[in-house]
């Protein structure tokens, strides 16, 4: 019983360095990678640069099933809240060339910005990347830790104003799914 006290005061200890180590209610506290992006036109930007925004990030292919369904889903929240500062940003992992991919685009009738990037140079700079939180499968699961890797298309990551990555999403999603956590970051209420 001597001892007691001290192992209180132990255990209060770790709990409190515990809470201090959890995400922020905003983010994961994992700072999303600096990431060059280019689009199909030709342009260029920055990761970075949409700061500020509420960033909706979508790694996908034209031959992938699950992909393809979930495209609709985004191009709805890119029109509902763009305004409100939502940037959807495709990231296409083809190894098309750009205008084979502009094409599935258009046909689509994608509105938001799409970029290409090779897998590995995608791997290469998100793989680092630790301590994100993931949900797996539809998005009924309690999200688990993980790191970045984009090995499973799609992988979408919902990035807030400050830079900082929210959530990892692997596998398709809909408009239902997402809409509740982006409208929070972009501090909506959660009616519509």
């Amino acid at each position: 019983m001597k001892g007691f006290p001290s192992l209180l005061i132990l255990v209060f200890a770790l709990i409190a360095c515990e809470g201090e180590s959890k995400p922020s209610a905003t983010g994961s506290g994992v700072r999303a990678p600096e990431m060059s992006l280019t689009f199909l036109d030709g342009t260029t930007t920055s990761l970075s640069k949409l700061e500020g925004k509420v960033v909706l990030l979508n790694f996908w292919a034209t031959w992938c099933l699950p992909c393809k369904q979930e495209l609709p889903h985004f191009e709805a929240l890119h029109r509902a809240y763009q305004k409100e500062g939502l940037v959807v940003v495709g990231v296409s992992m083809d190894q098309a060339e750009p205008a084979y991919v502009q094409t599935f685009v258009n046909d689509a009738g994608l509105t938001y910005r799409v970029a290409m990037a090779p897998f590995e140079e995608i791997e290469k700079v998100w793989t680092t990347i630790e301590g994100i939180s993931t949900v797996h499968g539809f998005g009924d699961e309690a999200p688990t830790v993980a790191n970045g890797s984009v090995q499973m298309m799609p992988t979408t990551f919902i990035i807030d104003r400050s830079g900082q990555i929210v959530r990892k999403h692997v596998g398709p999603r809909d408009r239902e799914t997402l809409e509740p956590e982006l409208r929070n970051l972009m501090g909506l209420s959660s009616s519509s």
